[in-house]
Formats: structure tokens, C-alpha cells, sequence
């Protein structure tokens, strides 16, 4: 089975809409966080700035089950797998850190982009998602 990375995330004000739990689009933030804190900023960055590839997200879907409130500790878990050479699948389970509650669920599709077009997933990332796979 693989590993799961997981990212830890706390609900503030800023967070919350009038009903006082997450907004929702801000669960894709959380996913998008945890993902950057898997691949690594650093190397994240280096791709974009001196390799010119972008890493774009090319499908997602959310399933919201129950909502965090202000103060709430969260747990990003999160899976990847290389779905084709030009496509990465990241599968993220939000829970609430003390409760142990699934909150939402998320699918991310990547797709990595140069001089406006597809282009094939760079060689680390598949080799940080088969590192994850492997241990």
C-alpha cells in the first residue's frame, strides 16, 4: 500500500464564511498546500523557473462530507500515482486531526505544461511519487 503524506492545516477566521465553517474553495488551497509541501517548493520552483515547466491542474473533484470550523486542527493525507507520462492523479482525504473525521475527499488530476503545451511529467516527480509508493 502507499505511504501517505500527510500536511497538517489550521482553520482560521479567514477561513470561515458567514456560516462559520471553511469556505469551500478553500479545501483546494489545503490540497494545493499539501501537494507543494510533498513536492517541495524548492524543487517546485526550480521546475517552473529554470526548466520552464508549469505544473497546471487539469481535472479536480471534491466531495464535501462535514465542515471545519474556526480552531479546528486538520490532516491533509495525501496519495499520488503516475496515471500516464503526461498525467499525475493526487488523491486527498481532509480529517479532522483529534476526531478522526473525514471531511472531504479530493481528486486532482496534474498535467505539466511548456511553451503553452503538454508536456511530459519531469523525471523527479515521478521518482518522489514512486519513493512514496515504495516505502
Amino acid at each position: 500500500m502507499a505511504k501517505t503524506h500527510i500536511f497538517p492545516v489550521t482553520i482560521y477566521y479567514e477561513d470561515t464564511d458567514i456560516t462559520g465553517l471553511v469556505y469551500h474553495p478553500n479545501y483546494f488551497k489545503y490540497c494545493e498546500r499539501a501537494r507543494s509541501d510533498f513536492f517541495g517548493p524548492e524543487k517546485l520552483r526550480q521546475t517552473q523557473n529554470e526548466d520552464k515547466i508549469s505544473v497546471a491542474v487539469y481535472r479536480a473533484e471534491i466531495v464535501f462530507k462535514k465542515g471545519a470550523t474556526l480552531g479546528d486542527s486538520l490532516e491533509i493525507h495525501s496519495q499520488a500515482e503516475v496515471h500516464k507520462e503526461y498525467r499525475v492523479g493526487c488523491h486527498h482525504r481532509i480529517i479532522h486531526a483529534m476526531t478522526k473525521v473525514l471531511l472531504v475527499e479530493a481528486t486532482v488530476e496534474l498535467v505539466c505544461i511548456f511553451q503553452d503545451k503538454l508536456t511530459r511529467i519531469p523525471r523527479w516527480m515521478i521518482e518522489k511519487i514512486e519513493e512514496m509508493n515504495n516505502e
